[in-house]
């Protein structure tokens, strides 16, 4: 059954974390110096029935539960299905229901952005006529809320961004497009000095081709957001604490203007094969708040790739 944008609201807000598409102010009365969240960021889990990919993110989710202390909020970075792209419609609900089963054993929030391989049908032109055709299909299932949203927690402020977006010369490419753009600067504006994360697919800043292509090799919009430099300048004006990334699958971290840009590596390593490029292992980012102070650290889960 479909829902109604007012109803993928009211999910979210269900979930305690506010409005989906309309922040709710962090109080300017709020003293931050107690103030203490741990959460997890993780991201490309690319879960399907092949190569083990259910039991491995199983495992991941396993070892998410017995971290101490227990994290309070976890946000999923994208692509949470291997693809959905150019599969059919019973591949693509195949895909979504094994995710969805498997975030059934969390005991906290659990919020996501769209990753490129969520969106259903794009790459492939016999599903055009589906009713979850594009990004439908994943905000209905995983999202239940709108594409791009924020909400507070703990008195902290976390911005979703959606980097996916159509393109008419091929599927798809990374850009944050102006009515977002425009919405980002006035949500932040009105949430003042807040400590703040924004979480994105594609990354906003990354050396990623640099070090897996070459020093000069341009980076193309499948790699990395196409207006990232103007939405570099819109965080800066504000108290944004780390930017967190996934779609490379690396485990990276660049700072710029007191902004960390971290790529949380990926929960299947090289799509379920073993380590990506042979030295980033499969695992998730925790993350710690305590005041205007964060901290993070990636944890390999220790999942050995099916032969």
């Amino acid at each position: 059954m479909s829902l109604s944008r007012r109803e993928l609201l009211a999910g979210a807000t269900a979930l305690g974390l506010g409005s989906a598409s309309l922040t709710t102010h962090a109080s300017s009365s709020i003293s931050l110096r107690s103030k203490r969240l741990r959460f997890v960021h993780l991201t490309d889990l690319h879960i399907q029935p092949q190569l083990g990919a259910t039991e491995g993110v199983n495992l991941a989710l396993k070892r998410i539960l017995e971290l101490s202390p227990r994290p309070d909020l976890l946000i999923c970075g994208g692509d949470h299905v291997m693809d959905a792209l150019t599969v059919n419609r019973d591949r693509a609900d195949l895909q979504f229901h094994l995710f969805t089963e498997a975030m059934k054993r969390l005991e906290m929030p659990v919020v996501s952005v769209i990753g490129n391989h969520d969106v259903f049908g794009w790459g492939n032109a016999s599903t055009t006529g589906d009713a979850m055709y594009g990004k439908r299909m994943v905000e209905e299932q995983v999202l239940k809320a709108p594409s791009y949203r924020s909400f507070n927690r703990g008195g902290y402020h976390f911005v979703l961004l959606d980097s996916i977006q159509s393109s008419n010369t091929r599927t798809w490419h990374a850009m944050i497009d102006d009515a977002q753009l425009s919405w980002l600067q006035h949500d932040l504006e009105l949430n003042g000095k807040a400590p703040t994360i924004v979480v994105t697919h594609v990354p906003i800043l990354t050396a990623y081709t640099q070090y897996t292509a070459g020093s000069l090799r341009r980076p193309t919009d499948l790699m990395v957001t196409a207006n990232g430099k103007e939405v570099q300048a819109v965080l800066a004006k504000h108290n944004v604490k780390a930017v967190l990334q996934g779609h490379t699958h690396a485990v990276e971290s660049v700072e710029y203007l007191g902004t960390r840009y971290i790529t949380s590596g990926s929960v299947c390593g090289n799509w379920w094969k073993g380590p990506h490029l042979g030295v980033h292992p499969e695992g998730f980012l925790v993350c710690d708040l305590h005041g205007e102070e964060f901290k993070s650290h990636y944890v390999p889960y220790g999942w050995t790739a099916r032969r």
